[in-house]
């Protein structure tokens, strides 16, 4: 899996982590949120921001997507 596409949705992540900055790191991303990733994703690839949206929105319909159900 490429580290420029967000793991959750396969959409590009936008992140710019290796340049000046990027909004991942202003972003406060929840751990939990992290958690979801798989290991061998963690600190290898970037969520994107609308997925970070989605998921402080509401927890349980991005976990119930995650999963391919729907409410």
């Amino acid at each position: 899996m490429s580290s420029n596409i967000c793991p959750f949705c396969q959409q590009a992540n936008r992140c710019n982590v290796n340049s000046d900055g990027c909004w991942c790191q202003r972003e406060n991303i929840p751990r939990s949120l992290i958690d979801l990733l798989p290991l061998d994703r963690i600190n290898r690839t970037c969520i994107c921001v609308n997925c970070v949206k989605l998921y402080k929105l509401d927890e349980n319909a991005f976990k119930a997507r995650l999963n391919g159900q729907t409410e």
